[in-house]
């Protein structure tokens, strides 16, 4: 019985130190009433793990460390709730995620850099919350506003047909970012400037003459368009690359108003004689277009550099792709520094030329899918003359050459163009291309 009595008491003293232990922590508070819901208990026991592994806390306190009075307060916070961690780990994430969101921008506001939050890459750059590397890639927005009018015509070539009349008024300005066809344009993956605008286009087109009526068959039908476009820049002056993105919209036909600006010039010089045959026109169509061109430096000397580019069109319009080359030497500043063209401050700021002379020259082929001014519209089939898909020349080649002057924030093109025949029994043809453009 004695030893009966003796091994229960033992077993009486081993349940009752286990359930004191069990009751009680190592710091002596009650455990918490909150369980961990599905999918946490992994994480906090985790996290216990790595707490009780820390240094300055050890499981088991005054035997080798002592315990700091913000170590107690943590550890009250910890045991008062397991899912404390967790949310102190998310607020300690939230921090560090505010931390470099503003520290990204106060660099951006200290360099006066505005990035394109159209850019995925400029999104990435701002909100991600991963450190980036020293010089991260991020497009920015241009601060600069230009105004760029250009005009074509084939009166200085002592000819009036094929292409005879062209009118393009651009403005540049950061405003345009706004614009909801912006978001349409193709984006870029790696650093560089934005620059966005808008242009006005107006286009004409006649046969190989002007003073036969009726329709001259086998020759060029008349055609004009009129359409407003909405475009991007993107200039990467590390790699010498340049992206423009570009869509269009609005009619071809008589609404376009191409008969009534040419017959209101030939009537106004008394040696011309007014256009005959402009009632067998294309008739209206909708315009809608898209065109992306890719510039490439492959040669950049002080005062040489030589060009790739492409050329894609796709849409009611055009559907053409085309390649070529552009040499320009001279007193000329980078290609890809700008638009070619920048304010008197700009200019001294990035230390460029504030005077620009130079020639250049051009060349390329051109792959033709569609054209509407030989075939009529994509939708309205009821011109009364237009040439046949047979007739079209699918590969075309164009040249020009000319030469640039500009200073601080002016700048002057004049180019002259040749063109190779665009459809079957067609001709050369030349015209002369000027283009002012002005810093606003």
């Amino acid at each position: 019985m004695i030893t009966f009595a003796a091994s229960m008491k033992k077993i009486l003293v081993f349940f009752f130190f286990l359930l004191l232990f069990g009751q009680c922590d190592d710091v002596g508070n009650p455990p918490s009433t909150i369980k961990p819901g599905p999918g946490q208990a992994e994480g906090i026991a985790s996290t216990h793990s790595a707490i009780g592994n820390s240094p300055g806390i050890n499981a088991q306190p005054g035997l080798s460390q002592k315990i700091t009075g913000a170590d107690k307060k943590r550890r009250k916070r910890s045991k008062a709730s397991p899912n404390a961690l967790i949310v102190n780990t998310a607020e300690a994430g939230s921090r560090n995620y505010d931390s470099l969101f503003i520290s990204r921008l106060n660099y951006l506001r200290s360099t006066g850099i505005e990035p394109d939050l159209n850019e995925p890459v400029s999104k990435e750059y701002l909100f991600s919350p991963i450190s980036n590397r020293q010089f991260p890639s991020m497009i920015a927005l241009s601060r600069e506003s230009f105004l760029r009018v250009n005009f074509d015509n084939d009166i200085l070539d002592y000819t009036d047909r094929f292409y005879t009349n062209g009118i393009k008024i651009d403005i540049i300005a950061p405003g345009f970012r706004s614009n909801l066809l912006s978001r349409l344009m193709l984006p870029y993956w790696s650093s560089g400037t934005n620059y966005y605008g808008i242009s006005l286009v107006q286009n004409m087109y006649t046969p190989s003459t002007t003073k036969t009526g009726g329709i001259l068959y086998g020759d060029r039908p008349y055609a004009a368009y009129l359409y407003v476009g909405s475009f991007k820049i993107t200039n990467d002056q590390i790699h010498h690359l340049r992206q423009t993105s570009e869509i269009d919209l609005g009619v071809i036909g008589s609404n376009s108003y191409g008969e009534w600006v040419q017959r209101s010039f030939h009537n106004s010089v008394p040696t011309n004689n007014e256009p005959l045959g402009w009632e067998y026109q294309v008739q209206n169509d909708l315009v809608l277009n898209y065109m992306v061109t890719c510039e490439k430096g492959v040669v950049n000397r002080k005062n040489l550099e030589l060009l790739l580019f492409s050329n894609g069109k796709l849409g009611t319009l055009y559907t053409s792709f085309a390649g070529g080359a552009q040499f320009r030497a001279g007193f000329i500043n980078p290609y890809f520094a700008n638009l070619g063209i920048a304010g008197k401050r700009a200019l001294h700021e990035s230390g460029l030329r504030k005077m620009q002379f130079f020639i250049f020259i051009k060349g390329a082929g051109k792959l033709v899918g569609y054209d509407a001014t030989l075939q009529g519209g994509l939708f309205n089939k009821s011109s009364t003359y237009t040439l046949p898909a047979a007739e079209i020349s699918r590969v075309v080649f164009e040249a020009s050459g000319g030469v640039t002057f500009s200073y601080n924030g002016v700048r002057v093109d004049v180019e002259q163009f040749m063109l190779s025949p665009e459809f079957q029994n067609g001709w050369w043809h030349k015209w002369v291309h000027v283009a002012l453009t002005f810093c606003l």
